[in-house]
């Protein structure tokens, strides 16, 4: 049969609009959540479902009208490498806000660090600034290979409160490996006087104890070493993956009353949020936005790798800071906002080093123009463009063009 070009004409017409009203329709839900989680971290998850990430994550799912699928991975060194930045997963449920790795969605509770002793034990602490701590043998969690410090045993080191006793995150149900309880079972059992434990960790396991605890929160934020204690927890993904954050904010907000109801069940002491300050933002007419914020300069791509030898280890990756007390945050350092140290100033430190304090002459190993291409990167990540992860060079990019 002969088509006529009116009838050809009429049709793409139809076809066109069909198509138009599909693409203005609501857009198509997903089919899966697939979570990063621990196996092996209660109370926020293990491989059983019994963690209250567990329970939020699967209160989403139903809410999305999908299935819940979990992608298992410890949380210490390497998780987000090893889970969400590598595509295995696409949602982590208790992240801080404002977390950097990743694009946080609203805050859903707020917690802080306790002070955990026994209730017999006629302690009466209040604060980290009470002088019998000094005389007390004072537990903290402790991260990842590296043994990084949580905020409040970096103010217990600037109150000149050492021989922490450090208890390790290589949790797995071995009876010679690490737990998720050890920490408040050793004030329990008298192995330590006193314990200093993020609140959801600690309003979980306290209550699980045979003897009476005792938790005193620790304010928002220290004066003395300037570090936070409090946080606002929010769910995390990746940066591209606007929608799936704004799907998780609806959730969120439709959901809020039944999440506190799962974080209650699980004895999580919580702050209220309103009253949280959120650290600022940088202001965005500091940054060239309108460039890739992981495309540098042949030179601070190799301070990045520079860094990534000899730097990150009292430093951290991508220059987030928080392993060593003794080693400030360097993008707070080189900040306008923070010591404004001079670029002249930051090589002298780093090619002479400062033996009082433990860091090495990095003379020894580094030649100048190594240190100045640390200091490239440094105040990349200072200034705000340059976001974590492995940069890529401009000469690579004109390679291909």
């Amino acid at each position: 049969m002969r088509r006529t070009p009116m009838k050809l004409a009429g049709a793409a017409l139809v076809a066109a609009l069909v198509a138009i009203t599909l693409g203005s329709g609501p857009r198509r839900g997903i089919t899966e959540l697939r979570v990063c989680a621990d196996p092996y971290n209660l109370p926020f998850s293990n491989d059983r479902g019994e963690g209250f990430e567990n329970k939020i994550a699967q209160l989403v799912a139903t809410d999305l009208n999908a299935a819940v699928i979990n992608y298992w991975w410890p949380e210490r060194r390497g998780f987000l490498r090893n889970s969400i930045l590598g595509g295995f997963c696409d949602v982590l449920i208790n992240v801080p806000v404002g977390f950097d790795p990743v694009a946080t969605t609203k805050p859903y509770y707020r917690s802080t660090y306790y002070l955990v002793y026994r209730a017999d034990r006629g302690l009466n602490l209040r604060s980290l600034d009470d002088t019998l701590l000094k005389h007390l043998k004072i537990g903290v969690n402790m991260i990842g290979y590296d043994y990084t410090q949580t905020p409040p045993a970096h103010a217990l080191s600037a109150r000149g409160i050492l021989g922490l006793v450090g208890f390790g995150n290589f949790l797995n149900p071995d009876p010679h490996a690490d737990h998720p309880q050890d920490i408040v079972e050793a004030v329990a059992k008298d192995s330590i006087n006193v314990a200093v434990v993020w609140g959801p960790k600690a309003g979980y396991w306290v209550k699980r104890q045979s003897v009476r605890l005792t938790m005193v929160p620790l304010p928002d934020s220290d004066v003395v070493s300037g570090l936070p204690f409090a946080f606002s927890m929010a769910m995390g993904v990746r940066h591209r993956d606007k929608e799936l954050k704004a799907q998780l904010d609806s959730v969120i907000d439709r959901r809020r009353g039944e999440i506190l109801g799962i974080l209650h069940d699980y004895d999580v002491p919580m702050l209220e949020l309103h009253s949280a300050r959120q650290p600022t933002a940088p202001d965005p007419a500091a940054r060239d936005t309108g460039r890739d914020s992981l495309l540098v300069s042949d030179s601070i791509y190799q301070g990045w790798k520079w860094w990534h030898v000899y730097c990150f280890r009292c430093h951290g990756e991508d220059a987030i800071g928080g392993v060593n007390p003794a080693a400030p945050d360097l993008r707070w350092v080189l900040s306008t906002a923070g010591k404004a140290f001079p670029r002249d100033s930051f090589e002298y430190t780093a090619w002479n080093g400062r033996p009082e304090k433990g860091m090495p002459a990095w003379k020894v190993l580094l030649d100048t123009s190594a240190i100045k291409e640390i200091y490239l990167y440094a105040k990349a990540r200072s200034d705000g463009w340059l976001k974590p992860g492995r940069p890529h060079r401009e000469s690579d990019l004109k390679k291909t063009q």
